[in-house]
């Protein structure tokens, strides 16, 4: 079914970019043309109006970036519209004082030639060498001294003082001397960050081989995505490490470096781009026994070539999205999955998977979830609401964000205290990013007003983990989401928001639905929904009977031996 709204919504936000970025350049265009070609200071002034709001737009567009620069991000962000906006402060400063035109243009011109320079940087940064990090023998490219996300905020700072200057018909020398000693020092350390990265890079292929021989590691997580490992690898790593086996995590892309460093002190080691093939050839030492991948991208199977190794196919999450049974993954030499459903869900989507290859381990994420089976007590309820991200295409877009606020207003209406967790990938879409701001606007207010202790943002994200707010609450509402079924193992209460079908046909196409409460496309039935969530709850004895086939026997504590023991079973034969 052709969901109309939500294709006209990214049609919306296409034009809405487009447009904007179309203006940004419009902007810088018109303060060059009226500053250097204006006879009158009507022509000036428009043109530094356009200059000012050509920059307040820049900073605008990227201004989470420019508060939190991480890495190359913003190097090489709009070289073009910056290069004019140099040349735009140099021809107001000429207009201000003429005879200083010489330095303002000079001071235009360095900067320019330094912006031009920094796709370079990037293209030196971004390539993608071999690297190893916490591997003993081997030493890690050192972190440039000046993060390489600076490059862009620095320079339009020097495009702010420059303009400030002009308007106050300052010395146009002072300007030049800003810009040297501000831009050039900055493009030069990161430049030689890049080049000594490429040097440890040279190292790593040399030691790497000897170093694995000594470190003897008897499996290998790969991880092939650009993005996304802090939850994805997040949910596995402290399982795999409480093996307490030596293992290394091997990742495609060198930007995830950072990312998995915070998660584990395991190696992590990064094969050459340029001969991936024979780079991994160089990690697979006779140790090894296998390989876990989190993580579905068809790139992992330059990894199972590696026949040897025992390949396991884990997921980084137990929901009845697309991702828990593609046909790709009858690739893997075992499936492990949560509960019954997790093998079923193939089957029923006439995916051919031999039946010997599928391990039940249960889930080990919530053994932090306590189990709660009895009838909630009557009074105030805490209501849990996560809403999943828009996924990568429009058919797999289940989020209930774009309703979120509705959902919201009444829980607060019936005096609900209310935990709110997006997914984190929701804050890279500009519109679910202006939804989440808006709950959160909500969630304030009614704090201030009512005094209930509502959580979201860092309380709820940062301070609190998924099973924290779990245990928190009394109930949840969430769509198709990993969130549902590991919420199965409280015994509390759940809804489910359907954004694209009716209930009937919602639990058939979602099988932890039989255990939800679902609340139709645009909140039709919200108040029926939540009598029961916050009420009599009669889905209780089905919920509790449904949990079993979707999460196993284990709960609370042990939740994680039956993962455990299979690693460690996998390992010693």
């Amino acid at each position: 079914m052709i969901d109309v709204r939500a294709r006209l919504g990214m049609l919306r936000r296409h034009l809405s970019d487009y447009t904007r970025k179309s203006l940004i350049n419009l902007g810088a265009v018109a303060a060059v043309c009226l500053l250097l070609a204006g006879r009158d200071p009507v022509s000036w002034t428009i043109g530094a109006a356009c200059g000012v709001a050509t920059l307040v737009a820049l900073i605008w567009q990227r201004r989470r970036e420019l508060v939190r620069p991480a890495g190359d991000r913003l190097i090489g962000y709009y070289v073009s519209v910056r290069s004019l906006l140099f040349l735009a402060v140099a021809a107001g400063a000429a207009v201000r004082r003429p005879g200083d035109a010489g330095w303002a243009f000079t001071a235009a011109g360095v900067a320019i030639m330094v912006t031009l320079g920094e796709p370079m940087i990037k293209s030196i940064l971004t390539s993608k060498l071999q690297h190893a990090v916490n591997l003993p023998g081997v030493p890690a490219a050192a972190s440039p001294r000046v993060p390489p996300g600076v490059l862009a905020p620095a320079g339009l700072g020097v495009i702010m003082v420059g303009a400030v200057m002009a308007l106050l018909a300052l010395p146009g020398w002072i300007w030049l001397i800003i810009v040297v000693l501000v831009t050039v020092p900055l493009n030069a350390v990161v430049l030689l960050a890049a080049v000594r990265s490429r040097v440890a890079s040279r190292r790593a292929v040399r030691d790497i081989p000897q170093a694995l021989e000594r470190l003897r590691p008897e499996f290998a997580v790969y991880y092939a995505a650009s993005s996304g490992a802090g939850y994805q690898l997040g949910m596995w790593l402290p399982y795999l490490e409480r093996i307490g086996r030596p293992f290394v995590v091997i990742t495609r892309e060198p930007a995830t470096i950072a990312v998995i460093k915070e998660l584990t002190t395991a190696p992590i080691l990064v094969p050459l781009a340029s001969d991936v093939s024979r780079s991994l050839d160089t990690m697979v030492v006779p140790t090894l026994r296998a390989a876990f991948y989190v993580q579905g991208s068809p790139a992992n199977q330059t990894f199972q070539r590696f026949r040897k190794l025992t390949h396991v196919w884990l997921n980084h999450g137990d929901s009845d999205k697309p991702a828990n049974f593609h046909p790709r993954h009858a690739s893997y030499d075992l499936l492990f999955v949560a509960g019954q459903l997790g093998a079923d869900r193939y089957a029923a989507h006439g995916i051919d998977v031999s039946e010997e290859k599928f391990v039940l381990v249960g889930r080990p994420q919530i053994e932090k979830i306590m189990v709660r089976d009895d009838l909630l007590p009557a009074g105030p309820r805490t209501v849990f609401y996560a809403p999943t991200w828009r996924g990568g295409r429009e058919s797999t877009n289940y989020s209930s964000l774009p309703w979120g606020a509705g959902i919201v207003r009444a829980l607060l209406q019936r005096e609900a205290t209310v935990i709110f967790r997006p997914h984190p990938v929701s804050y890279r879409d500009p519109g679910d990013a202006e939804r989440i701001a808006e709950l959160h606007r909500l969630l304030a207010d009614d704090q201030r007003q009512s005094g209930r202790e509502h959580r979201w943002g860092a309380a709820a994200e940062r301070d609190f983990d998924v099973a924290d707010c779990s245990n928190a609450a009394d109930a949840l509402i969430t769509d198709v989401s990993s969130v549902g079924s590991d919420f199965l193992a409280s015994g509390k209460p759940f809804a489910m928001v359907s954004t694209k079908v009716g209930a009937e046909e919602f639990r058939t196409e979602f099988k932890v639905a039989q255990a939800a409460y679902v609340i139709e496309p645009e909140l039709a039935g919200l108040d029926a929904v939540l009598d029961q969530l916050l009420g009599p709850d009669e889905l209780r004895e089905q919920r509790l009977a449904f949990r079993r086939y979707s999460l196993g026997d284990r709960l609370g504590p042990e939740a994680a031996e039956p993962f455990l023991d299979r690693v460690k079973a996998i390992l010693d034969r």
